[in-house]
């Protein structure tokens, strides 16, 4: 198994155009927005009172993960790691070597390991944004077990809601074979989410769609939402991911891939 995850890692660093654009571009734009809002606070209101909490800023930016153009440029990550040996023909070259769920497996969890370095790069560089700005504007930085621990709970509903993503794309390109086919769908289940909430108002959250299991989970944590909401979103997430990542590799493990 570790050679094959170090054989995926060396694939996707020998990308940089996906490993940018499909799994850095999206934290990167996160801070660009903060630098350049929280600059342009700093310079119309110069020195503020008043403390800031590090931590819960930084849980507060992971939110990212629901970000509609987010799960589009994630998602095209993703679906290029798994399209890569249907693109060059190289499956021949690998099933027969090793088992079908390594393969699957070992892709899975390169897109999870850059997936999760995504929001820790968003959540260290918050937490950098954040004092830098604090000290310029004369605030004191609130640090804080509590808010530690609300961080870490929110880089974990963070991750698991990008994981249903992850699965959910490599079903689609291993049914399809295709990676537009994965993009597209994925893309359009987080858009269609956020019409039927501005549609439907406050029935679309009893639907079991991933984006709102997250928001139950978050608001569960950063504004007293409800503990039964919270316990049914994660539910709910951790049974996508199940179901997405079971079907993908039941899928993947009957193809005919002699000829790929």
């Amino acid at each position: 198994m570790n050679p094959l995850l170090s054989a995926e890692m060396l694939k996707l660093v020998r990308q940089p155009g996906t490993l940018f654009w499909g799994f850095l571009a999206v934290p990167i734009a996160a801070l660009l927005v903060k630098l350049v809002i929280a600059g342009f606070i700093h310079l119309r209101l110069g020195r503020q009172s008043g403390d800031v909490d590090v931590f819960l800023s930084a849980a507060k930016s992971l939110s990212l993960s629901g970000n509609s153009l987010g799960h589009l440029l994630f998602a095209l990550g993703i679906a290029t790691v798994f399209f890569l040996e249907y693109r060059y023909s190289t499956w021949r070259l690998l099933v027969p070597r090793h088992p079908r769920v390594q393969l699957f497996a070992a892709k899975l969890l390169v897109c999870l390991a850059w997936l999760a370095f995504a929001l820790l790069l968003a959540a260290v560089g918050d937490i950098v944004l954040t004092m830098l700005f604090g000290v310029l504007q004369g605030q004191g930085l609130d640090i804080t077990a509590s808010s530690l621990i609300a961080l870490v709970a929110a880089f974990g509903i963070a991750f698991l809601e990008l994981a249903v993503l992850a699965s959910l794309a490599a079903l689609l390109v291993v049914a399809f074979r295709s990676m537009i086919a994965a993009v597209i769908p994925a893309f359009l289940l987080a858009i269609g989410s956020t019409l039927l909430q501005l549609y439907l108002g406050a029935d679309a959250d009893r639907l079991p769609l991933p984006s709102y299991a997250a928001q139950d989970l978050r608001d569960w944590l950063l504004a007293g939402g409800t503990p039964v909401a919270a316990m049914i979103g994660a539910a709910v997430l951790f049974g996508w991911f199940c179901v997405l990542t079971g079907l993908g590799l039941a899928v993947f493990s009957r193809q005919q891939l002699a000829s790929e």
